[in-house]
């Protein structure tokens, strides 16, 4: 009993060791029977790295490296590899996983490794050895040279034992990582635009062009018309997608030169010409905008309004907003095939007669 004692103790010592020799660093990936990478993007980061927390609370994983901001959160640990199912079925719940891959290593050959370096490692201790008692019997040589001979032998038998040392600790590792699963999760805040911390602005140089349709909400005989339309040039600059647009709308019913005759008709507004910035943003929820076809987005647009008479009284620039929803019909790496409906609303005095829905089709390619 006093024995079985002692080794239990020797056990559980040899377990704290472990557990206190391993919390916040690395093994080597290559030493870990299965290695899993993963990416996730959340849309509730706050709520779910307090669900990742916990989870490894509950669990039997072991914590290597903790590494958070406001951000982001990288964490990586390690379980047993009959965990790797739950592990995975649990990053999934997290988010959108961008990323996840995991890899196999045939352990056995690596611990086999080992042992060959420790057996031709011994072997060659044992030929040191005999070579040193061979030459201790010697006495066909001078003392000095015997000296240096046996010297350089014993330092040989060093050096073998320092490698035994290391193949050992090597395959201690090996045993008790093989049936181990190290995993590392970057757990990341998904948010509608790049912050510079967590997410890239992508770049790409896209002109184009495009058509709107403006129907007026509540036109006003001698203000404005019922609906202008009109073509207008479109710059896409990011993946984002963010854009600059410039262009004009006319009337679809102009008056004529007799309509015009009246006074009043002449002071209608006959065109708007538009400088526009613009944003759009991929659901969550629907393909975040990775799919071939039908995207959906929704965004805004800012910019300057310049409306102009058909009498040419001079007029004042005013601001101009829209928020808009939109279906990307097409998309490729080469080109995009877009429409959108949105709420035009000049900021202005005039904006109850002169806004309205305005329907838009763009098409754009890489240039």
């Amino acid at each position: 009993m006093r024995k079985s004692l002692i080794i239990n103790t020797l056990n559980l010592i040899a377990l704290c060791f472990f557990s206190s020799a391993t919390y916040g660093q690395y093994y080597k990936s290559r030493q870990y029977g299965a290695t899993l990478n993963s990416t996730v993007y959340s849309s509730k980061y706050k709520e779910d790295k307090i669900r990742l927390d916990n989870f490894i609370k509950k669990t039997e994983y072991q914590t290597l490296s903790v590494r958070s901001n406001l951000y982001s959160t990288r964490l990586v640990f390690h379980a047993s590899t009959s965990f790797s199912n739950k592990i995975d079925s649990f990053i999934q719940s997290l988010g959108y996983v961008t990323e996840s891959s995991i890899n196999t290593q045939n352990i056995n050959a690596l611990k086999e490794s080992q042992k060959e370096i420790i057996e031709a490692q011994q072997d060659a201790i044992k030929g040191f050895e005999e070579s040193i008692n061979i030459y201790e019997g010697d006495t066909s040589l001078d003392a000095t040279t015997l000296v240096n001979r046996i010297n350089n032998l014993k330092s040989r038998v060093r050096s073998a034992e320092q490698r035994i040392k290391s193949a050992e600790k090597e395959l201690s590792v090996l045993k008790q990582t093989e049936n181990l699963i190290l995993v590392t999760l970057d757990l990341k805040d998904e948010i509608s635009t790049p912050n510079g911390s967590n997410q890239k602005i992508t770049w790409v140089n896209m002109p184009g062009a495009s058509y709107s349709y403006l129907s007026i909400e509540n036109p006003k005989l001698g203000l404005t018309h019922d609906a202008y339309a009109g073509y207008n040039l479109k710059y896409l600059f990011t993946r984002g997608k963010s854009y600059m647009e410039l262009g004009v709308l006319k009337p679809i019913t102009p008056y004529t030169e007799q309509d015009l005759n009246d006074s009043l008709l002449s002071s209608t507004k006959n065109d708007f010409f538009l400088v526009q910035f613009g944003q759009d943003f991929y659901t969550r929820h629907f393909g975040r905008g990775r799919r071939k076809f039908f995207n959906l987005y929704s965004g805004y647009s800012l910019g300057l309004l310049i409306p102009n008479q058909y009498n040419d009284a001079p007029q004042q620039t005013s601001g101009v907003a829209s928020l808009n929803i939109g279906v990307e019909v097409f998309k490729s790496k080469h080109v995009l095939l877009d429409t959108r409906a949105a709420y035009f609303l000049p900021i202005n005095n005039e904006n109850r007669n002169t806004r309205g829905i305005m329907l838009n089709t763009s098409f754009n390619f890489v240039f």
